[in-house]
């Protein structure tokens, strides 16, 4: 089976750098030990350093790490009392979030995008028609849409939230392939802003560790909610991260990435010419829209039969809206390009004959 489901690029030598590192770390009893929480001082300046931008500095004290993406949404919807009320979402967004929302009672609204995410005026309508307390965003790479909003837009949206006293939330899962790094919503509006940057993508899905840049209001619930529900981040993970930060090896795998994942692009943008594909030039996945008349989990079976796995907008699709139909592919774990060129290829046939019915 060629898999296009996940999104989990591994580089061969990042088994060896993680033995090597590990074999270079300096003996400490903190290793084996619960971590405080929020992480230790000086990782935490580390953190803050390699989030701040020009012109967008991160304190230390504001930002706190946890165990991944998944941990760090968990602790932010519970720490800013989201359970039972409502969220606006994209049409389209990360299923995982669907997922979590599902099961700790937050009611997920749709709202209308274009091409540059999710629209200020329709915010603004639905805030007016419902009580809405928070906005889920993936302004950079968006999970599975691929746009990239620009600035514009990302103040746009701030203005909204300042008027009707929305928290952000910026899951910034893929922002790491993007090389021109916009301001996230932490960064544009403090007071109100979540961002969240894990390391699941960026180095492996096993080292689980996230960032969490977060507001000072809810701060002390954050801190409060990591020790409960984990018990703070794995201290070797942090240092091993801070490490490789502080010697730019983290720095040189993103590179890595980014160009790795433009050479998948290539390829298949040859193989899928003709289709319509949603992406970014290195984006590791991308999104093909289908006709609101075609069944996207029927097709996504009928290319399972055929020997290739993808993401339906079955699992994407808030409200079911056949405007939205499309699969997710993803390149990040597929590294043969003979095997993604067979995967793609069977893709493009299965578009043909729906084209062609």
């Amino acid at each position: 089976m060629i898999d296009f489901r996940f999104n989990y690029p591994v580089l061969d030598k990042q088994h060896t750098l993680f033995q090597n590192a590990l074999a270079a770390l300096e003996p400490n009893d903190a290793y084996l030990k619960m971590e405080i929480s929020g992480g230790y001082p000086e990782d935490r300046k580390i953190a803050s350093q390699w989030l701040s931008k020009p012109d967008y500095p991160v304190m230390p004290e504001s930002v706190v790490l946890a165990c991944g993406g998944h941990h760090a949404l968990t602790v932010i919807l519970l720490a800013t009392g989201l359970s039972g009320g409502a969220v606006l979402v994209d049409p389209v967004t990360y299923n995982g979030f669907i997922g979590l929302a599902s099961i700790m009672n937050v009611k997920l609204i749709s709202c209308p995008i274009d091409d540059k995410g999710m629209k200020p005026e329709a915010m603004a309508e639905l805030c007016l028609s419902q009580k809405i307390k928070a906005v889920y965003l993936m302004p950079t790479i968006h999970n599975p849409l691929c746009f990239i909003m620009p600035l514009e837009r990302r103040l746009e949206i701030v203005e909204v939230a300042r008027l009707f006293d929305l928290i952000l939330i910026d899951d910034d899962a893929y922002g790491f392939l993007e090389p021109e790094i916009l301001p996230n919503f932490a960064q544009l509006a403090p007071e109100r802003g979540f961002f969240i940057y894990s390391f699941a993508k960026i180095l492996a899905p096993g080292v689980k560790t996230s960032y969490i840049i977060v507001p000072e209001k809810w701060l002390a619930q954050v801190l409060t909610l990591i020790r409960i529900t984990s018990s703070g981040s794995v201290t070797l993970f942090t240092r091993l991260i801070s490490s490789w930060i502080l010697s730019g090896e983290v720095g040189r795998i993103i590179k890595e990435k980014q160009d790795i994942a433009a050479e998948r692009q290539k390829v298949a943008a040859k193989v899928l010419s003709g289709n319509k594909m949603i992406t970014q030039p290195t984006s590791f996945h991308f999104w093909i829209p289908l006709s609101e008349t075609v069944n996207p989990n029927q097709f996504g079976e009928n290319l399972s039969a055929k020997g290739v796995d993808v993401v339906t907008s079955g699992g994407y699709n808030v409200n079911g809206d056949p405007k939205y139909n499309g699969i997710r592919v993803a390149l990040g774990s597929v590294s043969d390009e003979k095997i993604l060129t067979e995967g793609l290829t069977i893709i493009a046939e299965s578009l043909d004959q729906t084209q062609s019915r």
